[in-house]
C-alpha cells in the first residue's frame, strides 16, 4: 500500500477511546500528524501518552463536536500546530438507546447537533483548504443501523441517515479535487460503548452479560464482534493513494450482518 499518509495533517473527532483511538493510533503509526478531539479530557491525556509511547506525533484539543464553534476551534489549532487539514475523520459517540416516543426533543436536538450537524460543519471547515491543495480524506464513522434502522435505536438511525446522504452529495461536489469522501458503517464493535449497550439489554432481559454477550454473538455470521482495529485498517486504506478513486460509499464492516449492499 502506497504510503502517502506520512506527514499529512490529521483531525479524529471521538479519538480518546474506542473506534477513534484505534483510527488516530493507526493514523499516527503510518505517520501522520493527529490531532485528537474529544470532550473528556483526562482520556485525551492517556490517549496522547499512548500514541507517543509508540513514536507517534499527536496532540489533543477538548471540544464538544456538537457546538457550533468547535470546528472552527479545530481548523485554527491544526493550522498552528501544522498546517491545513488533509484527513478528516468524523466519529462522534453514538446517541443514547430508546424508541421514538422514549425521546425529548432536547435529545433529538443532541443527536442530529452531534452526529449529524458536526459533519456538516467540520466538513464546510475544512474543504476549502483540501480543493486548494486538490487533495483531501474525509470518512464519517456511522453504523449499520442507519442502513437497517431499529426502533430501539432511532436516534442513531435518523440522525447517521443523514450522514450518508450528505457524504455521497459531497462526493459528487468535490472529486474533481481529488477529495474523496466515504462512510464505514460498523456492525458492532467490542467497544467501552458495546459492552455498555450489551448489559443494559441484558438486565432488560434478565440474563448475565455472559449469556447475552453470547447469543448476540450467534446471530453474527462471523460469530463475533468486530475489533476497534479492524475499523481502523479501512480507514487507513481509504486515506492512502490506493483508495482515490473510492469515493461517495457507505462500506459496511459487520461480519455479514447486514442483508442489503
Amino acid at each position: 500500500m502506497k504510503n502517502n499518509i506520512k506527514n499529512k495533517i490529521a483531525v479524529v473527532t471521538g479519538g480518546s477511546q474506542g473506534i477513534g483511538f484505534a483510527i488516530a493510533e493507526a493514523l499516527s503509526l503510518k505517520g501522520a500528524k493527529v490531532l485528537i478531539v474529544s470532550r473528556n479530557k483526562k482520556k485525551l491525556k492517556l490517549a496522547k501518552k499512548k500514541i507517543r509511547l509508540k513514536k507517534g506525533i499527536v496532540e489533543i484539543l477538548e471540544g464538544d463536536v456538537s457546538k457550533k464553534s468547535i470546528a472552527l476551534k479545530v481548523v485554527n489549532k491544526s493550522k498552528k500546530l501544522w498546517g491545513n487539514i488533509d484527513i478528516l475523520i468524523n466519529n462522534a459517540g453514538g446517541p443514547p438507546p430508546g424508541n421514538i416516543l422514549e425521546h425529548s426533543d432536547d435529545e433529538w436536538d443532541k443527536a442530529i447537533n452531534t452526529n449529524l450537524l458536526s459533519v456538516i460543519r467540520f466538513s464546510r471547515a475544512v474543504i476549502p483548504s483540501m480543493r486548494k491543495k486538490k487533495w483531501g480524506r474525509i470518512i464519517s464513522i456511522s453504523s449499520t443501523i442507519a442502513k437497517e434502522p431499529s426502533p430501539a435505536m432511532v436516534l442513531s438511525a435518523t440522525s447517521r441517515a443523514g450522514v450518508m446522504s450528505f457524504s455521497k452529495v459531497m462526493a459528487i461536489e468535490f472529486a474533481e479535487h481529488n477529495i474523496t469522501t466515504n462512510v464505514i458503517s460498523p456492525g458492532g464493535v467490542f467497544t467501552d460503548r458495546l459492552i455498555n449497550l450489551i448489559q443494559k439489554d441484558a438486565k432488560k432481559k434478565n440474563k448475565s452479560f455472559k449469556k447475552n454477550l453470547k447469543d448476540i454473538e450467534k446471530t453474527i455470521p462471523a460469530k463475533r464482534f468486530a475489533k476497534p482495529e479492524e475499523i481502523a485498517n479501512t480507514v487507513v486504506f481509504l486515506c492512502s493513494d490506493d483508495a482515490s478513486y473510492i469515493n461517495g460509499q457507505n462500506i459496511s464492516i459487520d461480519g455479514a450482518l447486514t442483508k442489503g449492499y
